[in-house]
């Protein structure tokens, strides 16, 4: 893994060779939980999925809380590389431990 962090940390748009960018990532959660939202408006959700992509959609969440429609932000912010890499690579700080959960 160290070498693919290092990448993160230089250029959140640069994708390992047969994966997804960190700018990949956060649109591809984005679109699933604003769809995820719609459906089950005023629901608790809880979602599963490995560490770095919940990581990596939480340094967003952090940075774009405060906007009113959230989830479009994201998918607007990510897909126009707008969220800059100093968001994008401070997801290594969000580090979690095996089976942990955590509101957000």
């Amino acid at each position: 893994y160290a070498e693919v962090w290092a990448v993160d940390e230089v250029d959140h748009l640069m994708a390992p060779d047969g994966g997804e960018s960190v700018a990949d990532v956060a649109t591809r959660f984005a679109k699933v939980l604003s769809s995820t939202e719609m459906e089950f408006h005023g629901s608790a959700i809880l979602i599963v999925s490995h560490g770095d992509p919940l990581q990596i959609f939480q340094a967003v969440l952090k940075e774009t809380k405060e906007k009113t429609s959230l989830l479009d932000e994201v998918c607007v912010l990510t897909k126009s590389g707008m969220i800059a890499s100093s968001i994008l690579s401070q997801h290594r700080k969000f580090a979690l431990l095996t089976g942990e959960l955590r509101r957000v």
